[in-house]
């Protein structure tokens, strides 16, 4: 009885947090649309941020599937006057201090994805998390051109995928106004990042491969069932079953 009180309780504040969430949007000009197969648990409801972005009408949608959990302290960053896109798979669960950025992007985690505390998500594009993914603790993920992370994936505590940077050289403009390059990063199936790896635009990582802890990889193909390390990293060898012919 308790049990289903909590419920129904949890369940009229989740639907009382998006009407503020619309209603707060609405009033900087995003209509929100929600698409919503179950209230979600949650220990806290998720902080909004809206940043004033280009001028002219703004959009989110949020999905979220059966059984997601949204953890402590999560902070829906939406900019306005942009099409965002939110989609959260069944029983995917976020922990607590969580940050989702969506700048003009799709955000999209599939059913059974773990992702982990302090973790960030930031898109400008498509982000794309695979079926069963953990993302641990403290990675970072920003989507400029695109990321996607196959299914299944293992993502090492603090790593960082960045798929976009500003040019380089002998110039006196400041770094940060210089032009930007972006290149999708793209992981196939089954892909091991260990502990504080970076990821640079361009990578393309083949299925079943583990890229070893510390590891930069500075874009590039890279063969499924394969070790990758070092920095700059490069294939180092065929794991034990994998196809030698990848050589």
């Amino acid at each position: 009885m308790l049990t289903r009180l909590a419920h129904t309780l949890a369940a009229a504040r989740f639907a009382l947090w998006r009407r503020v969430v619309s209603a707060r949007l609405g009033r900087l000009g995003v209509a929100v649309r929600w698409e919503i197969a179950g209230a979600p648990r949650f220990w806290t409801l998720p902080r909004l941020e809206p940043v004033i972005g280009a001028n002219g009408p703004g959009s989110l949608t949020i999905r979220l599937g059966r059984g997601v959990k949204l953890g402590r302290q999560l902070v829906l960053e939406v900019w306005t006057g942009t099409p965002n896109v939110l989609e959260v798979g069944d029983r995917t669960t976020f922990e607590a201090f969580c940050r989702v950025q969506l700048q003009g992007g799709t955000i999209r985690l599939a059913g059974d994805v773990h992702v982990r505390d302090l973790v960030l998500l930031k898109s400008k594009s498509v982000l794309d998390v695979g079926e069963g993914t953990v993302l641990s603790r403290g990675v970072h993920v920003h989507a400029t051109a695109g990321v996607t992370i196959g299914a299944h994936g293992a993502i090492g505590e603090r790593a960082s995928f960045i798929d976009s940077d500003h040019t380089v050289g002998d110039d006196p403009e400041p770094v940060l106004r210089r032009p930007i390059k972006a290149d999708p990063i793209v992981l196939a199936r089954n892909v091991a990042v260990s502990a504080n790896c970076v990821l640079l635009r361009g990578t393309r990582i083949g299925e079943n491969a583990v890229v070893a802890a510390g590891a930069v990889v500075n874009g590039g193909e890279f063969p499924g069932g394969w070790l990758i390390g070092g920095l700059p990293a490069r294939a180092l060898r065929a794991l034990e079953g994998a196809d030698e012919a990848a050589r």
